[in-house]
C-alpha cells in the first residue's frame, strides 16, 4: 500500500512511520519539521520511504506531492496543545481546520480511497461521572485545540464518499516512548519530574482521563488500513487504553519513584474530566491495546535512568509552537 502520512516526523507520526514500513509499506511523509526530523533518521536509505519537508497549509506544495499515487492518507499533522493553540488562533484555524479540509479536497480530487484523520477524546470536554462517552456523545470541546478538531471532523465527513472514505479516530491522551520524544503530556510529563524530583502540580486530582500508548494509537491506524475501507468509511472511532483519575495515576507513578512529590489544586485550570467507551474499535476494527499504563510508567523511567535524553526540559520535548516556520 502507497500511504500518505502528515505529521510523520512527530511524536504518533514517527513510531507510525516505522511500524508501517516493517509491515513493507511505501510511506510519503509530508512535515514541516518544526523540530527536526531526526525521529525519521533511521529511514533515509529506505527505498520504500520518502521524506517531503513542507507546510501543509501552501497548496502548492500539496499538489506536489499529490503528483504521485497514494491509496491512503493518514492525516496526523496539526499544533497540538492549549498552550500552543492560543499563541495564534488564526494560525492554528489554519493548520487544524482549514488545512485538513484542503488536503483531504485534494486527496479525493486524486483518487484516493481512504483518509484516516487522527482526532482527539478531548472534544468530549466534560461527560457524566456515571457513563462511557462514545462516539455518539454529545461534543463539548473546552479548548481551542478541541475546537478546531471538532470543526476538522464535521467537514471532513461531509466529504466521505464510497470512493473516498473518511475515517476519525478520537486518541487518547498519549504516553510512551517515541524517537520524537514528548514530555509536555500529563503521563510523560509526571514520570520526568518525578524522576527530576520536581514537584507535580495536580489540578482536579478526581478528574478522569482516557490514555493510549503510542504504539497502541499507532497499532489502531494500522488496524483500520486493514479493515474493509465500505466497513470504516464515514465512521468514528474512539482509540484508548484505559480510563483513570489524575491521583490513581500519581499513585501508579509513585509505585515506581517512590519519592514522587505531589501537590493538590493549584496550577493551570483543566476542566477536562470524561470517561470513554473503546468497545466499538474492538468490535468493528478487531483493536484491543497491548501496553498498559504501568509499562509505560516503566519504559520511561527506564530511558530518564540510562539518561536517552540529555536535556529533558529542553522545549523541543514540548511541541511549542514556533512561528517562524510558520510565515
Amino acid at each position: 500500500m502507497k500511504i500518505l502520512v502528515t505529521g510523520g516526523a512527530g511524536y504518533l507520526g514517527s513510531v507510525l512511520v516505522s511500524m508501517l514500513l516493517a509491515r513493507g509499506e511505501r510511506v510519503t511523509v509530508v512535515d514541516i519539521c518544526m523540530f527536526g526530523g531526526e525521529a525519521l533518521l533511521a529511514h533515509i536509505n529506505n527505498p520504500l520511504f520518502r521524506l517531503e519537508v513542507g507546510d501543509i497549509r501552501d497548496q502548492r506544495f500539496i499538489r506536489t506531492v499529490f503528483s504521485r499515487p497514494f491509496d491512503a492518507v493518514v492525516h496526523l499533522a496539526a499544533l497540538v496543545g492549549e498552550p500552543a493553540c492560543k499563541i495564534d488562533t488564526r494560525l492554528t484555524k489554519q493548520i487544524n481546520t482549514d488545512s485538513a479540509l484542503r488536503l483531504a479536497t485534494e486527496a479525493k480530487n486524486r483518487g484516493v480511497r481512504r483518509f484516516v484523520y487522527t482526532s482527539t477524546c478531548s472534544n468530549y470536554g466534560v461527560s457524566s461521572p456515571d457513563a462511557l462517552a462514545d462516539e455518539d456523545s454529545p461534543l463539548h470541546p473546552l479548548s481551542l485545540y478541541a475546537e478546531t478538531k471538532v470543526a476538522a471532523e464535521k467537514g471532513l465527513l461531509a466529504l466521505s464518499v464510497a470512493s473516498f472514505g473518511v475515517t476519525i479516530l478520537r486518541l487518547a491522551t498519549l504516553f510512551g516512548l517515541s524517537p520524537k520524544m514528548r514530555f509536555n503530556l500529563l503521563i510523560n510529563e509526571m514520570v520526568r519530574d518525578a524522576w527530576h524530583g520536581r514537584e507535580i502540580i495536580l489540578y482536579k486530582e478526581e478528574a478522569w482521563r482516557p490514555y493510549c500508548h503510542t504504539s497502541d494509537a499507532a497499532r489502531a491506524i494500522a488496524a483500520l488500513l486493514d479493515t474493509d475501507p465500505k466497513k470504516v468509511s464515514g465512521e468514528v472511532f474512539n482509540v484508548g487504553t484505559d480510563n483513570l483519575q489524575k491521583k490513581t495515576l500519581a499513585a501508579l507513578v509513585k509505585k515506581q519513584i517512590p519519592s514522587i512529590r505531589v501537590k493538590r489544586e493549584g496550577g493551570q485550570p483543566d476542566n477536562r474530566d470524561y470517561r470513554v467507551s473503546f468497545a466499538k474499535a474492538k468490535k468493528q476494527i478487531g483493536f484491543v491495546p497491548t501496553k498498559s499504563i504501568e509499562e509505560g510508567i516503566a519504559e520511561t523511567v527506564l530511558a530518564l535512568k540510562n539518561k536517552v535524553w540529555s536535556s529533558p526540559y529542553d522545549p523541543k520535548y514540548t511541541d511549542w509552537l514556533r512561528k517562524e516556520f510558520f510565515a
